[in-house]
């Protein structure tokens, strides 16, 4: 009995798939600038040279919207609100405090709150991949699964625990820290 014909694997990225996201954005910005200033006499001119899809270009110099743009009436915060919020969970992580996945859905429906109220809209609830979709198009931001305290421990090493202390010892001795000065804390913080 004769095998099934495998499909071709694809071993390496095509040129295309290669440039990077804002490359071709860049590259887009120089193909509209060129147009704009008469570097390129023409569409086809300025796809050739930049590398973008000549569809793409001619949508965008005759005033077509990204798709990101397009979509920004379906979303269910404003770029202003997803801003805000991005700014607000970039502080909390940086505090100590990671936001959850049912945190960032319950701030998110709080901000827009306000806004769906003011205009008569029914609260109606995100949609069940919003937090991903968030995510995704906020790429400083991301999940990671949190270790516990004493998995994080038994990855210490003798080694590392010998150079702790022998650095601590030295800042002690290179600023004449007394002893009474120095303070015991646990993994919550000091309280002020």
């Amino acid at each position: 009995m004769p095998t099934p014909a495998k499909r071709p694997v694809k071993i390496a990225m095509t040129e295309s798939e290669s440039v990077s996201k804002a490359t071709k954005e860049q590259n887009l910005a120089k193909a509209l600038a060129g147009l704009a200033d008469e570097t390129y006499d023409n569409v086809h001119q300025a796809s050739v040279a930049t590398g973008i899809s000549r569809r793409t270009l001619t949508r965008r110099y005759n005033g077509g919207l990204t798709r990101r743009e397009s979509n920004i009436n379906r979303q269910a915060l404003s770029p202003d609100e997803e801003y805000a919020l991005t700014k607000w969970v970039e502080h909390l992580s940086c505090t100590g405090h990671p936001v959850h996945h049912s945190f960032l859905r319950d701030l998110a429906h709080e901000i827009r709150k306000p806004r769906l109220e003011l205009s008569g809209t029914v609260t109606n609830q995100l949609g069940k991949h919003w937090v991903s979709r968030f995510l995704a198009r906020h790429p400083s931001l991301q999940s990671k699964v949190a270790k516990s305290i004493e998995a994080a421990r038994k990855e210490v090493t003798e080694k590392q625990l010998q150079s702790w202390f022998t650095t601590f010892k030295r800042v002690i001795d290179e600023h004449g820290i007394v002893s009474e000065n120095v303070y015991n804390m646990d993994e919550t913080g000091c309280p002020l």
